[in-house]
């Protein structure tokens, strides 16, 4: 296919009309193919087409997915090694077509070229832009454009001094009109699908530019646009909205004050989650300090005033802040689970709590009320959780509008890159977009010793190092001046899921390696385990008989509960009897109901928290670790839900390595809510082969 024009509409019936038609009145020569994609019209606009241009290919979606998605879609139905994107208020003239390809093939270093715009009447339209400055853009967006229209800031952006009636390379062209070569498509991308409408032509023409490509004007190809910018006429319009909306993703995108700021945006999270903990702090002391003055009459001795209390706060204020800082609440990763978060901000409150008990007792000051002081410490635990989930739902909904992706540059093969960016687009909610990658071939991009370059044109805030490419010797000058560079540097192994927590960067015989601590109190860590299964078991067995009874008396009054065992495999491949609880939706019952479970956790044939007991026989490979491990009633496996089994088991081997108390207990409190509703992964009941 030679051409393939792509049209999006939206409740433009009429126009969309006067389009089709001129392009059957005056086709391009060759193959050619036309698309449209109607976001969701309400006057009929896919139907009108569809029953006219019966040769025209319809792709009508459900809602109004906007204009980029939509070119992005048109663009991946399409075939021509040339795409036309037009606007479906375009009317093309004869020739126009011809011209504009032709251009192209004469000059091979285009990625996009555009028609010349002329209104209705035949008065120019001034398509061709500059990148925005701040004084166009004032002029541009505000009402200095109509005061003063003829402003030199707004002259030089719409290139009014400019000859039209010669092609010449520029900076952008709007998207009314663009003629795209496949192959520089490929190596740049699609637009971008953050711009809902506007600013996307702005952004892949500087795209463009950026991997190689130029941009040109071209007026011997001429087509009568029909223009009326709606975004202009008032502040209080939707459209206003959305164009204000994409001018600052577009800003927030590529400008250089705003790639400082995500350069560092670790220390201006850090800042933030301070700011937030040290208003969590004081809410809690000065909450704890008026509720014991409310409870004065349980007391025998006086609450002192609270102005006696300055040095105290300024120094509870440290030390909470120190002890946050040790505990590593203060180092931003890409995603905390809350109940990690919460104990480890417990025990960071904890030794806060240590620490202040021990200074007002070795300082002999007694004014200090020990109720306060413990109080606040409860208090400031719930406050600092509470604020740093607020913190982060904040970041959330800005990653989920596009605001604030990392910009992160893969160094490896294509293969690997597109791996990742796989997995990124898997997860939306770590909010990271992969501009490309760099190999040994030049391929992307650029090659590893382009990598200084590469991070400053496309504004990279992180570099991931594959496998393939980590003993490149080229990436050693960038890699020991990427922490001045304020570049994060993320090393990509399949080793890393075997380390754990602990790993850490050792030098041996001048070799750098990967050294894995070891736990020197493991055996008593575990035995506290056992010892803090036993206990669980022992004080949940009553609850779970009293609640298991009403429920055996509601299953068999109503006949909505089935009660029954099966034989899973325990510790050792030694049989168990697991209870079962199905309503008669299929839906598991809640272990509460369960007593058999709590009296084998305290019987120690189970764990709280360890491997799936199975009904069949571990498979062979990393889960043939877990023979020898007791099960446990939640596990990561638990809470995951998702995946099969084999993942699931080959999850619980590589997490041995990295066991700990701390994580039992963040597993435990994540899965609260399972244990209570009796929620397992599909797999869990199925019988048979855990493949």
């Amino acid at each position: 296919m030679d051409l393939s024009v792509v049209i999006v509409t939206y409740n433009s019936r009429v126009p969309v009309e006067r389009c089709l038609a001129s392009l059957e009145r005056y086709p391009a020569r060759g193959a050619v193919e036309t698309i449209v994609v109607d976001n969701a019209s309400a006057d009929g606009t896919a139907e009108t087409v569809r029953a006219r241009f019966p040769g025209v290919r319809v792709a009508a979606n459900a809602e109004n997915r906007g204009y980029s998605r939509g070119v992005n879609q048109g663009i991946r139905l399409s075939t021509g090694r040339l795409i036309l994107i037009l606007n479906p208020d375009i009317v093309v003239r004869e020739g126009s077509i011809d011209r504009l390809a032709a251009f192209m093939d004469e000059h091979p270093d285009a990625g996009i070229a555009g028609s010349k715009l002329v209104y209705p009447d035949g008065s120019l339209q001034y398509s061709a832009r500059s990148f925005y400055t701040v004084s166009a853009l004032l002029y541009r967006r505000t009402v200095l454009g109509k005061l003063f229209p003829r402003a030199k800031p707004l002259r030089d952006h719409l290139l009014m001094d400019d000859p039209h009636d010669a092609s010449r390379e520029v900076d952008w062209i709007i998207g009314a009109c663009m003629l795209v070569r496949r192959e520089a498509l490929e190596r740049v991308g699609e637009m971008d699908e953050r711009f809902f409408l506007y600013f996307e032509d702005l952004d892949w023409c500087y795209r463009m530019k950026q991997h190689g490509w130029k941009v040109f004007y071209v007026p011997d190809s001429v087509m009568v646009h029909t223009y009326e910018r709606s975004s202009a006429r008032s502040v209080f319009r939707k459209p206003f909205l959305i164009h204000l909306l994409s001018l600052l993703r577009y800003y927030e995108k590529w400008n250089r004050v705003f790639y400082f700021f995500r350069r560092n945006r670790v220390a201006l999270k850090t800042a933030a989650l301070a700011a937030g903990d040290l208003a969590a702090f004081n809410a809690a002391f000065f909450a704890a300090f008026y509720a014991r003055l409310f409870l004065q009459p349980l007391f025998v001795r006086e609450l002192y005033p609270v102005s006696w209390y300055g040095f105290y706060i300024v120094f509870y204020n440290l030390v909470f802040l120190l002890t946050f800082l040790a505990f590593g609440l203060y180092r931003v990763r890409r995603e905390t689970p809350p109940e990690e978060e919460v104990v480890r901000v417990a025990r960071a409150v904890f030794l806060g709590l240590v620490i202040l008990m021990a200074a007002t007792y070795m300082s002999r000051v007694r004014i200090y009320s020990r109720a306060v002081v413990v109080l606040q410490g409860a208090l400031a635990i719930v406050l600092a959780s509470l604020v740093r989930r607020a913190v982060r739902a904040v970041h959330r909904v800005l990653v989920r509008a596009r605001f604030d992706l990392k910009r992160v540059l893969v160094v490896g093969t294509r293969e690997e890159a597109a791996g990742l960016s796989e997995r990124f687009a898997g997860a939306p909610e770590l909010g990271i977009e992969v501009v490309g990658f760099l190999d040994g071939s030049g391929e992307g991009l650029g090659r590893p010793a382009d990598l200084p370059d590469v991070v400053e044109r496309f504004t990279i805030q992180e570099v991931f190092v594959c496998e393939s490419l980590q003993g490149d010797r080229a990436l050693v000058p960038f890699l020991s001046q990427a922490r001045r560079r304020q570049i994060q540097i993320t090393v990509v192994s399949p080793l890393a899921r075997f380390l754990g927590g602990g790993a850490r960067v050792e030098e041996l015989a001048g070799a750098h390696v990967f050294s894995m601590e070891r736990r020197s109190f493991l055996w008593f860590e575990r035995s506290l385990k056992r010892a803090f299964d036993c206990a669980t078991g022992l004080a949940v067995l009553p609850f779970a008989a009293i609640a298991s009874g009403a429920y055996r008396i509601y299953g068999t009054l109503s006949r909505r509960v089935r009660f029954f065992t099966e034989t899973r495999r325990g510790g050792g491949g030694a049989p168990i009897t697991w209870p079962r609880a199905v309503r008669s939706s299929g839906r598991e019952a809640g272990d509460l109901v369960k007593p058999r479970l709590w009296m084998l956790l305290a019987a120690g044939r189970l764990s709280l928290v360890g491997p799936p007991a199975l009904a069949a026989p571990r498979p062979d490979g990393p889960a043939a670790a877990l023979e020898g491990a007791r099960p446990g009633i939640t596990g990561r496996w638990r809470v995951a839900r998702s995946g099969s089994a084999g993942e699931a088991l080959e999850e619980e081997a590589l997490a041995l390595g990295a066991w700990s108390p701390e994580r039992d207990l963040m597993i435990l409190l994540a899965s609260i809510g399972c244990i209570w509703s009796g929620t397992y992964p599909a797999w869990f009941h199925r019988r048979g082969d855990v493949s």
